[in-house]
């Protein structure tokens, strides 16, 4: 979860286009998490105007305040001067210790825009840990083909608790970042809002020309058991789409019967490293005026290394023991079924309801000629004509025949018959 907060602000900064944002970042990481452990200092840094390559581009800040860090003023300065390289400063961020950080009024500025930070702290810093840490808003202001104000991004107040970003230092000073992992006991990012001018339609059209995209809200909780998590849970809601219907994308969407997407993620799951037993409770898409798609499943075999991170070849060694031994897979229609029917039927210059009494046709007598005439083919073919009839609902239940199947079998499966030789398949339509 906090890696799309990463995300966020890396595409900020790519609109951007700052030519020294990756010094700039470097020093700025070092300078949050990094605080050495023996003599215990409060450093105040004010005014502070980094330049860019060519001083097209700037980093100002209001303030730095350091409660109880065993950093020395005079690294805190150089970690703040833009002249730090990347190997201080990770290593400064690996030792660090503070009992606060706050950095207040920070501005990116240049040709092509400018981005606001408001005020960031830290609490109980120690080599990469932290009790809590928070952003209370970022505005970016980003220019566009010489024209102010193409786009905008406001992102809300971002909150996380108990965090180890430990293992990430350790991985970038090696320069192995897949090894790396990021723990968080809880994030709370109360959203943004980022609109974008489509150049492509003009500012006149009907609905105008601007792309809005959205976001109410993104948390996730982790209960650890040291690096491996034991039980999460995350949910994202209302991440909103809306396109200038002058576009052509937009104008693809309302022939699908939309104006606008509306949707949200949910995810929970539970780990027993005795059993080494990942239960998938629920991982689904939801949409308005579409339907939700949830999966859940029992996978087993699954050693703590491929959750809890670490080497990149002894994760690859223990996902060869993973097995699946349960899978399930459920749709709710809310719209969305019939909304395809119309679109495809449309394209084919077909009555809607021809095209879903034909495509179930079809679906009854082709399913159990692909399934090689497997006992369940009947069975699974008119529950999918059921489901095409009338589409509600349908839950797609995979079991495996004894033991779970491993998962670097699954490549070598080349038939239907082999695949149900391992595997139990019952399709539920509208129930």
């Amino acid at each position: 979860l906090v890696l799309s907060v990463i995300a966020i602000i890396i595409v900020v900064f790519a609109l951007v286009n700052l030519s020294f944002v990756r010094p700039v970042i470097a020093a700025g990481l070092a300078a949050l998490f990094c605080a050495p452990a023996f003599a215990q200092n409060n450093i105040n840094l004010e005014r502070l105007n980094i330049a860019g390559p060519g001083d097209s581009s700037t980093l100002s800040i209001e303030k730095v305040e350091v409660v109880n860090t065993n950093l020395s003023a005079d690294e805190v300065r150089h970690l703040f001067s833009g002249r730090a390289k990347p190997e201080e400063a990770l290593a400064a961020t690996a030792r660090m210790t503070a009992e606060r950080l706050t950095i207040r009024g920070a501005v990116l500025a240049g040709d092509d825009g400018k981005i606001s930070f408001g005020t960031f702290t830290a609490t109980a810093i120690d080599k990469g840990r932290f009790k809590k840490a928070g952003l209370d808003k970022i505005e970016a202001n980003i220019k566009s083909g010489g024209k102010s104000g193409e786009a905008r991004v406001v992102s809300r107040p971002i909150e996380m608790e108990n965090g180890d970003i430990g293992t990430l230092i350790a991985a970038a000073q090696k320069g192995d970042l897949e090894s790396a992992v990021v723990l968080m006991g809880r994030f709370d990012w109360r959203g943004f809002e980022a609109s974008m001018v489509d150049p492509d339609v003009p500012a006149n059209a009907p609905g105008g020309n601007v792309a809005r995209v959205s976001l109410a809200s993104l948390t996730g909780v982790t209960e650890y058991s040291g690096t491996g998590p034991l039980r999460m849970s995350g949910e994202a809601r209302g991440i909103l789409i809306e396109l200038p219907p002058a576009s052509s994308a937009g104008q693809q969407l309302k022939a699908f019967g939309y104006d606008r997407i509306e949707l949200g993620f949910a995810a929970q799951a539970t780990y027993d490293p005795g059993r080494r037993v990942l239960n998938l409770q629920e991982y689904s898409f939801s949409g308005v005026q579409a339907g939700k798609l949830s999966m859940g499943g029992v996978f087993t075999g699954i050693a703590p290394e491929l959750l809890a991170g670490g080497d990149s070849a002894a994760r690859e060694r223990a996902g060869a023991s993973a097995g699946i031994a349960e899978l399930d897979l459920r749709f709710v229609d809310a719209g969305l079924a019939n909304r395809a029917f119309a679109f495809a039927a449309a394209s084919q210059g077909k009555a809607p309801a021809a095209l879903q009494a034909e495509t179930a046709a079809m679906a009854g007598q082709l399913l159990p000629l692909l399934l090689g005439g497997d006992p369940s083919a009947l069975a699974l073919a008119q529950s999918l004509q059921t489901f095409l009839r009338d589409p509600r609902s349908f839950t797609l239940k995979l079991k495996a025949r004894g033991a779970p199947v491993p998962v670097a079998r699954l490549s070598s499966i080349a038939d239907p018959a082999s695949f149900l030789a391992l595997v139990e398949v019952t399709l539920l339509a509208n129930q």
